[in-house]
């Protein structure tokens, strides 16, 4: 009888140890998900630090040279996109 009840308390500390770690995951996966939150919200802020620093500097400081042509090339492209589609508009 003595066994029946070990196997009682055996199957409750289980139980509980696994309720513990579901609990465990179940913060970590909201951290987790918070980091990400917070990630974004830097990349956010780095790209409008990004913005303000080519504005108040149109001409390339040094060592900047080769991230301005970049920019420079990604916006040609983006405006070869725009008129495309502008083009493709009034086609239709």
């Amino acid at each position: 009888m003595a066994e029946w009840k070990d196997l009682g308390n055996k199957d409750k500390n289980l139980t509980l140890a696994g309720l513990g770690k579901a609990r465990d995951l179940g913060e970590s996966a909201k951290l987790n998900l918070n980091n990400v939150s917070e990630e974004e919200n830097k990349k956010r802020i780095y790209v409008e630090i990004a913005k303000r620093f080519v504005e108040e500097n149109p001409t390339p400081p040094e060592g900047y040279v080769e991230l301005y042509a970049q920019l420079r090339e990604v916006e040609s492209r983006i405006e070869a996109n725009n008129a495309r589609l502008n083009q493709l508009k009034d086609e239709g």
